[in-house]
C-alpha cells in the first residue's frame, strides 16, 4: 500500500524578503525488520504556482535510515512530500539557514506530517 505525507506549505522568506532556509535535510527511517522500503521525496517550490524542483527515489534497507539534502533557497514557500510503500517508515525534514544553522520553524517531524489520500 502506498502512503503519502506532506509538510504542507512552509514560508521561506522573512518580513524583509530574506531567505530563511537555503537547504533542507530530509531523513527517512525504515522500522521494518525484514523488508526494504521504497521511498520517493518530492520538493515543490510554491512561488505562486506549485512547481516540482526535486524528485528522488531510493531504497531504505530494513532497520536503516538515510538522509538527503535539497536546495530550496530560491523558493519563497516550499512543500516536501514523502511517498513510501511500507507502513513502518518515518520521515523528518529540517531547514538549514544561509549561515548553516538549523531553522526551528522548518523542523517538521513524523508526527507533524499530514497524510495525503
Amino acid at each position: 500500500m502506498i502512503r503519502k505525507y506532506t509538510t504542507g506549505p512552509l514560508n521561506n522568506l522573512t518580513e524583509k524578503d530574506k531567505t530563511v532556509s537555503k537547504d533542507i535535510v530530509v531523513n527517512s527511517l525504515n522500522q521494518n525488520q525484514r523488508e526494504n522500503a521504497k521511498v520517493r521525496i518530492k520538493v515543490y517550490a510554491l512561488n505562486g504556482k506549485k512547481k516540482l524542483i526535486h524528485n528522488v527515489v531510493f531504497t531504505v534497507k530494513p532497520y536503516a535510515s538515510t538522509y538527503n539534502s535539497f536546495f530550496v533557497g530560491n523558493a519563497k514557500q516550499y512543500e516536501v512530500q514523502f511517498i513510501t510503500n511500507q507502513l513502518k517508515v518515518q520521515f523528518a525534514s529540517f531547514g538549514i539557514s544561509p549561515k548553516d544553522r538549523f531553522v526551528a520553524a522548518h523542523r517538521v517531524i513524523n508526527s507533524e506530517l499530514s497524510r495525503l489520500v
